[in-house]
């Protein structure tokens, strides 16, 4: 039976609300480990440093990869729960790199080292470094989810 992506989520956050409401964290925290184990393959892929080498020019690429920072945001609550895949470069600057903007295919810098003058360049670079493998990934990541979701479900139910 194959779930659409509202379904998924909703049932992700069905059972994670259930859980918590007969106490059962134990159960709830294996439900998050999962979530993080079926998500960490796509974290491995976006920050890949070959990967990004096809999205921006190559010591960007290494630079943005020494920064990255991908983990899962599980929403349980509201009326728009699921997983997401959060990714940042936070730097020691405190501004970080803007993710958005190199996703979009965009850097924006100072005309050699002005910073009176900035100008935006998107040569050398295509948009998606994350979009990309989030939509390639989003089915299986999606099954890997709902796997563990009826795996617990049944263990709480008695059934598995």
């Amino acid at each position: 039976m194959a779930a659409t992506m509202g379904g998924a989520a909703r049932e992700f956050a069905d059972l994670a609300k259930n859980l918590r409401e007969v106490g059962e964290e134990g159960m709830r925290r294996e439900l998050f480990r999962a979530v993080d184990e079926a998500a960490n393959p796509l974290a491995a892929a976006i920050g890949n440093v070959p990967h990004l080498r096809d999205y921006m020019p190559d010591r960007y690429a290494d630079a943005l990869a020494r920064d990255l920072r991908i983990s899962t945001r599980k929403t349980t609550g509201g009326a728009d729960p699921g997983v997401t895949i959060l990714v940042r470069a936070p730097t020691a600057g405190g501004s970080g790199r803007k993710v958005r903007q190199r996703n979009a295919g965009l850097i924006r810098h100072p005309l050699f080292g002005d910073r009176g003058r900035w100008f935006t360049q998107t040569a050398g670079m295509r948009p998606g470094f994350a979009d990309d493998p989030v939509e390639r990934a989003a089915p299986e990541v999606r099954d890997k989810i709902l796997e563990a979701v009826h795996r617990i479900t049944e263990q709480a139910t008695g059934r598995g």
